[in-house]
This record gives C-alpha cells, structure tokens and sequence, in this order.
C-alpha cells in the first residue's frame, strides 16, 4: 500500500505519510491524549537531535543560525544539561546576530540627531523581533502533528481494529480537539468524516464528564469530613484536568 495520501487544500496538493507504527505504539501506552503523547515523544526526539551530533553539521548550524528557536524551547534546551552543545549553538546563532546588527549599531554610532537615532533604533528593534520569530523545533513539531493526525483520523476510517482499540481510550484532549477535527476533513470521506466527528465528540464529551467528576471529588477529599474515604485514584485529578483542558507538546504557534 501506498503510505502516501493526497488531500486538496486552497487549490493545493498537499501529501500527507502515514505513520502508523507510532500512532499503534502511542495508543498502546492508553494516555490522557493520544496526540499528546506523541507529540512530546516528538519534541523529545527534536530536542536530542539539536543537541547531537547534528549541531555540527554544517547544514544545520546554518538552519539553526538563521531560524533558532523558540523561548520555550531554549529553556528546554538548556535544562537538558549539554553546555557544549548549547554553546556552540549559542555562539554561532549570536554571531549571526552581531552580523544583522552591526550596521544599523555603526549608523547608531554616527547619528548627529536623536530622529536620525531613532530611525537606527527602529531598524535594530525590528531586527530584533525578526530574530525571536522562528524555531526549528516547533516547525518539526508541526509537521509531525500534522502528520499523527492524518494518520489517526485515517486510521480510525480505515482500520475497525484501530476503532476498537482507540474506542477504550480516553480520547483527545480539549487543545488537540479542533485540530484533529480540521485535519480528519483532509482525511476522510463525507460520510465517514460524520461518524467521526460524531464518535470522537462523544467520546471527549465522556472525557469531559468523567474529569469533572474526578476533580470534584478531589477537591472534596481535603474536607475534614471526608478523610477517612477512598480517594478513587483522584489525587492527581487537578492535573489531569489541566492536561486535558490545554494539552502537552504544544507548538509555539499555538501558545
């Protein structure tokens, strides 16, 4: 079979691989959000894979020095605990930066009125916000959810195995939901497309409910009147809550 499917968007074509090995492993681990636990185990591959051997790859350092990435992701980046890799990335990816600089700091340096400073401010300040604008490992991430969701709503349509084995999950969570939803239109058929939307609202909206009542008896747990009951595997219900509300992995495009 073919793992390449074509969907149609805007007058495009746009091919989308499958990848169902992941999407079967993730599904197995019966997490909060399928799309959850892949994408982290994705923004983990892409976090150790800047901080490889890749970072000294000529291709990549140049990727890295234009583009960069994400605040979110230079913490992650650096709690990783690699000083030299993060360095030698820091230290090109700065040296860019000097260089898109200089001109605009020398003009700086020259201005004999505080309009013409100004001008050169502008300049250095919207170079400045240029910089912050990218991130490698966000544009990975969002190719890859990209292609999981795909792969999910594809699988769901095509395979009662999968249906059945995902029917005992608990779903996807609030974040993913409406992205799922756009890419399963990309995916399948009208009248399948209906008894997905229809099968996976019903199953968020048990989600729903079933966290509701968790994280209400949580909170009546820490009532005196209540401490001697069983806590029903509640005790990290406010978690899973917020898991389920705003999802994990997320791109920064969707911060």
């Amino acid at each position: 079979m073919d793992p390449k499917y074509r969907a149609a968007i805007g007058g495009r074509v746009i091919k989308y691989k499958l990848e169902t090995i992941p999407v079967w492993d993730a599904l197995q681990e019966n997490n909060e959000c399928l799309l959850c636990t892949l994408m982290e185990k994705a923004e983990n591959r892409y976090i150790d894979y800047y901080l490889g051997s890749s970072v000294m790859n000529p291709e990549t350092r140049v990727q890295v020095n234009t583009t960069g990435f994400c605040h979110t992701h230079y913490q992650v980046l650096t709690k990783a605990v690699k000083p030299q890799a993060l360095g030698l990335i820091a230290n090109t990816h700065l040296q860019e930066t000097s260089r898109q600089l200089e001109p605009e700091i020398q003009r700086l340096k020259k201005a004999g009125s505080a309009k013409k400073a100004r001008t050169s401010i502008s300049k250095i300040a919207q170079l400045l916000k240029a910089r912050e604008t990218g991130c490698l490992i966000c544009s990975s991430m969002d190719t890859a959810f990209n292609r999981y969701a795909y792969t999910l709503a594809y699988l769901w349509g095509s395979d009662q195995e999968f249906r059945a084995a995902y029917a005992k999950t608990r779903g996807i969570c609030l974040h993913h939901f409406p992205l799922l939803m756009d890419i399963a239109e990309k995916a399948l058929q009208k009248q399948t497309l209906l008894d997905f939307y229809q099968n996976i609202t019903e199953q968020m909206e048990k989600h729903l409910s079933a966290a509701l009542e968790e994280v209400h008896w949580m909170t009546q747990m820490f009532k005196s009147e209540n401490r001697d009951k069983d806590w029903r595997g509640c005790q990290d219900a406010h978690e899973r809550a917020i898991h389920l509300e705003t999802g994990r992995g997320r791109r920064k495009q969707e911060v």
